[in-house]
């Protein structure tokens, strides 16, 4: 009988250690493949690749561009290798004004600083010697032409979105256009060759794909058919999810929505491009706000928050049935979280995609809570957290007593039990197929490590490991008892 059960590590790439500010596709990547593999894990689950923005507060789920990669992750050492930069010149250029806390990221020093190298670099480059480049160009025409278009308009505006441009009639620089293409082709050529390493040592990439675009893309600003505008083109109602656990007054996401119809009528052409290019990157892809797809929750635009919105239906079954026709044996996670209708079941039935479950929430009831382990379905996705939640270590300070108590109880914890670890097992030992572990809940670390608080607009996506934690040779021990224990250890 074959095993399925399977284990993995959630850690974004940019939280990884590197000199440059923020963790890249370079060393450190390859050494946290490294130990996934020694620890017997079978997937690396990371967040969106796609471009970052600062005025999305560098947020992975608002870029530029749905098929866009995240220049900031292009590794600097290989950039010497391929003899587009040199130690000199790096070594010359005054570091000392981007220097930052090595624990979180400072976005703005760090994007500063790398762009001093990739405009050196792109000096150095020669497009017409470099065939690999030149089919770069051509396979990925349908996105990269407009994005890098849209990119070099908004530096000749100030780096503005597009509806503050002060002269929207700026023409964009060629040489600009040019650079933010060469910047794509780095990051997708470091990317396939990290993803091919953790491939060859039987690790899968688990990633994830963001339900919207933003407003300040590409994906927008050249595609205004495919969205709900009014006469000016412009979104005529915005995204959001009503008040939930995570806020009183629900969130104001503020993405455009989707015109369903329109995307119908083309037989979901974009999105099959989409969920195709996702597939490139990853092994298995997480479809974020997958409620979303069956009703989505409108906001007017000028609301302060999404206490008043309302739910639309959506296409749901007509789209997956037009993927399915299209795509053969994709590996597709459903994040089936928030507010969960039965129309919504009905849609993940439907698809045959594995939801999750967030062993946090399941001490805010009693036995039935789905989010319960012992409620856990094979077909599903278990979490201590995701990258919306605290770490283990801050939610047991922070939670109801009700919830510790409850907690406390069904785990049979005692004051001599390392409480996270008791929560950790409950995860690796249910019926789940996929078991996934933030590595902030392995080192048992308090909430200075969060990734993320929905409805917070500042402090996210800055958390780092340090170099030395990467190489912990006690803890690798306790990872991989704990995931032969339960049954997820994969033997390579």
């Amino acid at each position: 009988m074959t095993n399925t059960r399977k284990a993995g590590i959630l850690l974004p790439v940019f939280s990884l250690p590197s000199r440059f500010g923020i963790g890249s596709l370079g060393q450190a990547s390859y050494e946290f493949v490294d130990l996934l593999a020694r620890t017997g894990q079978s997937v690396w689950q990371i967040l969106p690749l796609t471009a970052t923005a600062q005025d999305e507060g560098y947020s992975p789920y608002k870029s530029a561009s749905a098929f866009s990669g995240n220049y900031d992750l292009i590794d600097i050492d290989q950039l010497v290798e391929k003899g587009l930069l040199d130690w000199n010149f790096i070594n010359s250029v005054d570091q000392s004004p981007y220097h930052a806390d090595p624990r979180y990221i400072d976005y703005g020093k760090a994007r500063a600083l790398k762009m001093i190298f990739f405009r050196e670099a792109f000096k150095n480059f020669n497009p017409d010697q470099d065939q690999a480049y030149k089919d770069f160009k051509k396979e990925n025409a349908f996105w990269l032409d407009d994005f890098a278009m849209y990119m070099a308009l908004k530096e000749a505006n100030g780096e503005k979105p597009y509806w503050e441009w002060p002269n929207p009639k700026n023409e964009a620089n060629p040489n600009t256009v040019d650079f933010h293409c060469f910047l794509q082709y780095l990051f997708f050529d470091q990317w396939h060759r990290l993803k091919n390493y953790a491939n060859d040592r039987g690790i899968e990439i688990f990633g994830d794909m963001p339900i919207y675009v933003s407003r300040d893309s590409s994906d927008f600003y050249y595609n205004r058919d495919m969205f709900l505008t009014d006469e000016k083109g412009e979104p005529n109602k915005i995204s959001g999810v009503p008040p939930d656990e995570f806020s009183a007054t629900g969130q104001v996401w503020g993405n455009p929505l989707y015109d369903w119809n329109y995307l119908k009528d083309h037989k979901f052409d974009w999105w099959i491009k989409r969920i195709k290019k996702s597939l490139e990157l990853y092994d298995i892809v997480r479809i974020d706000h997958f409620r979303g797809l069956e009703s989505f929750y409108c906001i007017d635009p000028l609301t302060k928050d999404a206490m008043n919105g309302q739910w639309v239906k959506a296409p749901g079954k007509e789209l997956f049935d037009q993927v399915n026709l299209e795509i053969k044996d994709a590996k597709i996670i459903a994040e089936d979280l928030g507010i969960i209708t039965d129309e919504v079941r009905e849609l993940l039935e439907y698809t045959g995609f594995p939801g999750m479950k967030i062993v946090q929430f399941g001490f805010s009831s009693d036995a039935s809570n789905l989010n319960l382990p012992h409620n856990y379905p094979k077909n599903s996705v278990a979490y201590t957290g995701t990258h919306d939640n605290n770490s283990l270590a801050e939610w047991l300070k922070t939670c109801s007593y009700g919830e510790f108590s409850y907690a406390e109880a069904y785990l049979r914890m005692s004051a001599y039990d390392r409480y996270t670890e008791s929560l950790i097992r409950a995860v690796m030992m249910s019926n789940s197929d996929l078991a996934i572990i933030p590595l902030q809940d392995w080192y048992d670390f308090e909430g200075w490590s969060r990734l993320n608080t929905p409805g917070v607009d500042d402090g996210n996506w800055v958390f780092r490991m340090l170099p030395h934690e990467m190489h912990n040779r006690d803890l690798e021990g306790y990872i991989s008892y704990i995931t032969g224990l339960y049954g997820r250890y994969k033997n390579r």
